[in-house]
């Protein structure tokens, strides 16, 4: 005969067992975004942000790279409408494994953008993104995000 406290432990943990069965199998097939929460406590005089950095690569896959006109234009047309409350443009030197597996240096451009957390935001970096690569003939833009403090 088991004793009633060992019997009340193994039925506890076996409900807790078949609970988190049941939730794993709920999701199972369901499209869900996950995300984590990392605290920023800004101090009274900063206001909570987003910053986004984008990394476009100059060189066009199958020679030639994106001439310095076509950029400015892309910059004041594309970034520029779309955050006109201002971004800072970086020259950098970057390199990447492209999906051919080729390592590839490349003169570079960081684009950094701070931001309210909306949709309105979130959407026009992805456009920025997406028309870069399809302008631009790109396999990716990279996008880095990070709370932020920010003061004036």
């Amino acid at each position: 005969m088991m004793p009633a406290s060992l019997r009340k432990r193994l039925e506890a943990r076996a409900t807790g067992l078949a609970l988190a069965l049941a939730l794993t199998s709920g999701l199972h097939g369901c499209a869900v975004e996950w995300t984590r929460e990392h605290r920023l406590y800004c101090r009274m005089d900063e206001k909570l942000s987003l910053r986004d950095t984008l990394y476009f690569g100059r060189s066009i896959p199958g020679g030639g790279s994106v001439a310095d006109a076509d950029w400015d234009r892309f910059r004041n047309e594309v970034i520029g409408r779309a955050f006109p409350q201002g971004f800072t443009v970086l020259d950098a030197r970057g390199s990447w494994r492209g999906t051919d597996g080729a390592v590839v240096s490349e003169p570079s451009h960081a684009v950094v953008i701070v931001h309210d957390d909306d949709a309105a935001s979130d959407a026009a970096i992805r456009d920025i993104a997406g028309r870069y690569r399809e302008t631009f003939r790109q396999e990716a833009v990279l996008r880095e995000r990070a709370a932020v403090c920010v003061s004036f």
